[in-house]
């Protein structure tokens, strides 16, 4: 493992988000929810609160994380040589459906994330049940994330050091809205709506490019994993 490797999973969190549209519609609730708890009489800061709501996707990429390296860690293993040409073949056909039907994915349905009555534990759970939400609506990256830990990392601890980067860069755009002021953030997710079909373009682009680097100059050399 390099740290290059830690640092590519952690822009490849950050870009996830951005690029998946479905997720969108999530933004102005989050903006809204960091409003009103500064505003019912009882100041709470919203740098606490981002904080808390990247510390609640962490967990749950850490979650997965245990569960992807720790019990199926033996498993990928033994599939790494024969299922990962696949795997790249398949992420490559995900990146050409981006770039020719951008608005496939962003069909997908949105779920809410839960509340409380408690703003600090609204945003550790909202944080968690974004980190839930978010693997369905950008499978492009999300495939792209799982398909290349095997090939990055050479045993379980530096898996699960790519999945809690990964964590990272997914909360670190919600930690950034928390940063900027309420019309900032409104003016920020309307961008991003308005501009949907050329940011799901982008991202199959960048989704054909990686599936087509690890076909052709990575997979030949790939030694075995979790070894």
């Amino acid at each position: 493992m390099t740290a290059s490797s830690l640092v590519s999973h952690f822009w490849l969190g950050v870009l996830t988000p951005l690029t998946a549209v479905c997720t969108i519609p999530l933004y102005p609730a989050f903006i809204a929810f960091l409003a009103s708890a500064d505003g019912d009489g009882r100041r709470r800061s919203p740098v606490l609160l981002g904080l808390l709501v990247v510390a609640g996707v962490v967990t749950f990429m850490a979650a997965v994380g245990v569960v992807y390296s720790l019990v199926l860690g033996e498993a990928i293993n033994n599939a790494v040589e024969t299922f990962s040409p696949v795997a790249f073949w398949l992420l490559g056909g995900v990146g050409v459906v981006m770039l020719v039907r951008p608005t496939l994915f962003a069909e997908l349905p949105t779920v809410e994330p839960p509340q409380s009555t408690y703003p600090a534990v609204s945003a550790f759970s909202y944080g968690f049940f974004f980190g839930a939400i978010i693997i369905p609506c950008n499978p492009g990256l999300i495939a792209t994330f799982f398909s290349t830990t095997p090939v990055l990392y050479d045993t379980q601890l530096e898996s699960m050091l790519g999945f809690v980067s990964f964590g990272l860069g997914l909360g670190a755009p919600l930690l950034g809205f928390a940063l900027v002021s309420e019309s900032v953030g409104h003016r920020l997710t309307r961008l991003l709506a308005r501009h949907s079909s050329y940011v799901y373009r982008i991202t199959g682009l960048i989704v054909l490019a990686v599936s087509v680097y690890y076909i052709w100059f990575v997979l030949p050399t790939v030694p075995p994993v979790f070894g």
